[in-house]
């Protein structure tokens, strides 16, 4: 069900993944407002998924999962609105009492019924369950590293437990 082709959907970071992002370790330094920067001229200053200009715009990691050899690898950035970052961290929307707007969002978009967010929700959950039993190991696409050379420690980085 995951695989069909929609503006947007559910991605749960797998838990032993929780806080490894380049907004984290570049919190505050010069070249992560590089990197939203760039996203969002890139994306137009609107949301790359429903073209939204409203309310804060977030810079969103990337990631493409290889669940055989457990690496995760960080492939670009993209802007996100709030209601479109809720479906691409559901878990953290549900957890947080946003998981009504975030499903209301998700059918939205989509053009779905709720049963049908539902199921492919529960799906998601089902993935990241499996994933999150799993040892990861991080690494950044080479266009990234090319681009933004202060990626290259991201495979090293330990958040604090705060940052998630």
């Amino acid at each position: 069900m995951l695989k069909k082709k929609a503006p947007i959907m559910p991605e749960l970071v797998p838990a032993p993944l929780w806080g490894r992002s380049a907004s984290q370790m570049l919190k505050g330094k010069a070249a992560w407002k590089t990197i939203r920067q760039d996203a969002l001229s890139e994306s137009k200053d609107a949301c790359k998924k429903c073209g939204g200009t409203n309310g804060q715009l977030s810079c969103h990691d990337i990631w493409k999962y290889d669940d055989k050899r457990g690496i995760a690898t960080l492939i670009g950035f993209e802007i996100h609105c709030s209601p479109c970052d809720s479906v691409a961290h559901a878990g953290r929307a549900i957890k947080m009492g946003y998981g009504e707007m975030m499903i209301g969002h998700l059918c939205m978009l989509n053009g779905w019924e709720p049963d049908h967010a539902f199921a492919v929700l529960q799906e998601a959950m089902d993935i990241w369950e499996r994933r999150s039993q799993k040892k990861w190991r991080i690494a950044v696409a080479p266009s990234l590293l090319k681009r933004y050379p202060e990626l290259a420690e991201l495979p090293k980085f330990q958040p604090s437990p705060a940052a998630y």
